[in-house]
């Protein structure tokens, strides 16, 4: 089973700096719990689409791919219709944020 987040993609960025990754970590953290909490299915599809869209960008800055990937097809689920989708795809959406955001605790507290 492949990793919640790449590390070596992660790498690239920090070049080793260990405090650098853990501030990176800390923002993902935040940054990933605070979109899941708003994608309530029932916002307006703006609003649905921007939280998915930030979520999106948040996930593959950290290499979180499967995250990245269930964000950008939320992102596309705009329209009265899509209520139910939504509802299904928050489910997949929170469990691959908990896996990401475990994932990224755990490399932070290694780092530290």
């Amino acid at each position: 089973m492949t990793a919640p987040i790449d590390i070596k993609h992660l790498d690239q960025y920090v070049f080793g700096d260990r405090a650098l990754l853990d501030e990176i970590l800390t923002i993902f953290i935040e940054q990933a719990a605070m979109w899941i909490e708003r994608m309530e299915p029932s916002l307006a599809d703006e609003d649905w689409r921007h939280a998915a869209h930030t979520l999106k960008g948040a996930s593959r800055g950290v290499g979180a791919w499967a995250l990245g990937d269930l964000a950008e097809r939320a992102e596309k689920m705009v329209g009265r219709e899509q209520s139910a989708l939504r509802a299904a795809l928050r489910d997949d959406l929170k469990a691959a944020a908990a896996a990401a955001i475990d994932h990224a605790r755990e490399l932070r507290d290694r780092a530290a």
